[in-house]
């Protein structure tokens, strides 16, 4: 079971930024924040720099030549003047956000907390395939910081919930899409510790900086000056998450699609002509994403195919016969389950030719969350083709981390994103 404690977070100056006509105590950092790394382009960087000089994207995403020594400048410039300042007590926080259905009203809610590192196992499980460009530049970053930017995203399953005290200070901020969200510094009592301390972990949002932090925590303990150090000792034994007790919180998952940038256009064809374990069925191109929500609860795999020439298709799996194909592969029966492992085997590596190491190069395979991108990028000629696909329910997440099992990359996108700039986590004193 997981060790979780609370800690002394880095916040914006709530003197300084206090938001006026907010209650007492509560300051405004929807100048300030910034989404995770992951999605933030150029153009978003461009226009969160011009809110504020001191927007969080200087550290998450720096525009510099050296980004992460310009992190690193920015963000002891700022805790030398007063912008960042280091709370006395360690505390844990209580994170709220909202959903497009109700803007306003944050209802999902997690507990943002330290949680020691360990390696994959029973406490604290992945779901996820990682990339090995993601995870140098975050550890590049976590070198030149030695601080923990923003919480990764963790999930538990447990009907009951003990109460939680507030203990002060709160901060707001609203995101790009108008969703509030709200922390709460709370009371780490001995019922809330003891609470998440017996829960099994499982990663939804942040695998690439949690296997850095253990990188991290491996070269910080290389030293031979903390040799002797116990488990705990360290601050680099510990990673910020957001806990969220999914029995009680319905989270969003959202789909990526896949963007085909180098496929056989006969191969392609193939696949809507005559295919031993696909039906073809013609849907207008902006029609597919529908006509995929319509289909969001079938055992069937599934998956919206976009062709040039404006051609469209809804290719519906065989069950029994995909079934049989992936049993030759090396994985659960929870992932066999998956959309995603019939798109990866069977379409990809099958009918296309792409293999694990080109969908890891990023070169033939890219990816996007919008399925109005994903159409435009085939018909303007930026793409042979565009696999438009279902999102992964949280139920099939839970059943492939208690597997012991992962996803291919890209399985999951858990809406809205947290935001980076809430609260940091420094490794050093």
């Amino acid at each position: 079971m997981p060790r979780v404690a609370p800690f002394a977070g880095l916040h914006y100056s709530s003197a300084r930024f206090g938001g006026a006509g907010l209650p007492a105590r509560v300051t405004d950092l929807s100048e300030l924040v910034c989404p995770p790394y992951d999605v933030i382009g150029d153009a978003k960087r461009d226009e969160l720099l011009e809110r504020h000089a001191q927007n969080a994207v200087r550290l998450e995403n720096s525009a510099e030549p050296d980004p992460h020594a310009a992190a690193a400048a920015a963000l002891h410039a700022w805790i030398e003047d007063g912008t960042l300042e280091r709370r006395t007590e360690a505390v844990a926080y209580s994170y709220r956000h909202a959903t497009p259905a109700a803007p306003d009203e944050p209802t999902v809610e997690g507990i943002v907390i330290r949680v020691l590192l360990e390696l994959w196992g029973d406490g604290i499980r992945p779901h996820e395939h990682t990339m090995p460009g993601p995870k140098a530049d975050r550890l590049a970053l976590l070198h030149a910081t030695k601080t923990q930017l923003s919480p990764i995203l963790a999930i538990y399953f447990d009907p009951s919930e003990p109460a939680r005290q507030p203990a002060g200070a709160a901060w707001q901020a609203r995101d790009d899409d108008g969703l509030i969200h709200e922390l709460t510094a709370i009371e780490p009592d001995a019922a809330l510790v003891d609470h998440l301390g017996r829960q099994t972990l499982s990663i939804a949002d942040g695998h690439h900086r949690y296997e850095t932090a253990l990188a991290y925590q491996a070269e910080v303990r290389a030293d031979p000056r903390r040799a002797g150090a116990l488990p705990g000792e360290l601050a680099a034994d510990w990673i910020m998450m957001m806990l969220v007790n999914a029995e009680l919180t319905e989270l969003e998952i959202r789909p990526t699609h896949r963007i085909l940038l180098d496929a056989d256009a006969d191969a392609l064809r193939a696949l809507t002509i005559d295919d031993a374990l696909f039906t073809p069925i013609p849907v207008a191109p902006e029609s597919l994403a529908s006509a995929l929500d319509e289909r969001r609860l079938a055992d069937e795999p599934t998956f919206g195919l976009v062709l040039p020439g404006g051609d469209g298709y809804l290719l519906v799996g065989d069950p029994d016969g995909i079934a049989d194909r992936l049993r030759r592969e090396r994985m659960s029966g929870a992932v066999r389950a998956l959309d995603l492992a019939a798109l990866h085997v069977v379409v990809l590596g099958d009918r296309l030719g792409i293999s694990e190491a080109d969908v890891a190069a990023g070169e033939r395979l890219a990816y996007t969350r919008d399925e109005a991108d994903a159409r435009d990028r085939v018909t303007t000629g930026g793409a042979a083709a565009a696999i438009l696909v279902r999102p992964t329910r949280l139920d099939q997440l839970a059943d492939v981390a208690a597997a012991g099992d992962v996803m291919p990359q890209k399985s999951t996108y858990f809406y809205p994103k947290l935001l980076t700039g809430m609260v940091f986590n420094p490794l050093e004193d």
